[in-house]
């Protein structure tokens, strides 16, 4: 297949916050976009220029589909965000109350089946030019480094997605293809941005497909984009 004249971007997980917003920032940046849900509004997401893909974070299958969907129409992607979560909380005395289906359905959508959209999108990469930026970017949290009962499932699964990021960035970063667990916090304080703020995560994402280096796997921010050293408690340009 001939190479794109632009860019493709694929987001799974196109919600009202941080979805859209990633979404408009790599179309403003010259690429054509496919975005992801299980359910879309097809007119509205065509609306903004942007392909739309119906597809189930829990079923490998339809996470195929999407990727085949995508390249068919587009072309390869350069840029996959998975941004995606999925939480049932329960009691902090109790987590182990929620059924093991419902456990299980928070672990492979908050990270496990990353491990798929990972492995495509690192095949899709394989079929651009060398001299295209080709990035997979998951977006994150704090639960790999705290304990919190009360999100078992989604904890689980997004110590998996680190774990997936940490491997595929060591092992395909120096061949150029660059992997990023992406989580954003509050500046004062180190704690979780609740709700996330949109526009500070399209911006690092941006920034980060436009990076040229790997770089740290983990990349943490605030809320105006700012690099955060989680471990030293304090900005990054203060260390």
């Amino acid at each position: 297949m001939s190479a794109p004249s632009k860019p493709v971007a694929f987001i799974l997980g196109y919600g009202a916050n941080i979805g859209q917003a990633v979404a408009r920032k790599f179309k403003e940046g010259g690429f054509k976009v496919a975005v992801s849900a299980r359910k879309l509004d097809g007119n509205a997401v065509r609306e903004e220029g942007y392909l739309d893909i119906s597809v189930n974070l829990e079923s490998v299958d339809s996470i195929r589909n999407g990727f085949n969907r995508v390249e068919k129409e587009l072309g390869p992607a350069a840029a996959v965000i998975y941004n995606a979560s999925s939480w049932n909380n329960v009691d902090a005395s109790d987590p182990l109350a929620n059924s093991y289906e419902t456990f299980f359905t928070d672990v492979v959508v908050s990270g496990v089946n990353a491990y798929e959209v990972a492995r495509l999108a690192k095949a899709g990469f394989d079929k651009l030019p060398a001299s295209t930026p080709s990035v997979f970017i998951g977006t994150g949290n704090l639960l790999p480094w705290i304990n919190l009962p009360v999100m078992l499932g989604m904890s689980v699964g997004k110590r998996a997605l680190a774990n997936i990021i940490e491997a595929s960035a060591g092992a395909y970063g120096p061949q150029g293809y660059r992997f990023y667990f992406a989580h954003g916090v509050i500046g004062a304080t180190g704690g979780a941005q609740i709700p996330p703020t949109a526009e500070a995560h399209a911006d690092v994402y941006y920034r980060l497909y436009n990076q040229t280096e790997q770089g740290a796997w983990e990349v943490c921010f605030t809320e105006t984009g700012e690099l955060y050293d989680r471990v030293a408690g304090k900005l990054a340009s203060s260390a």
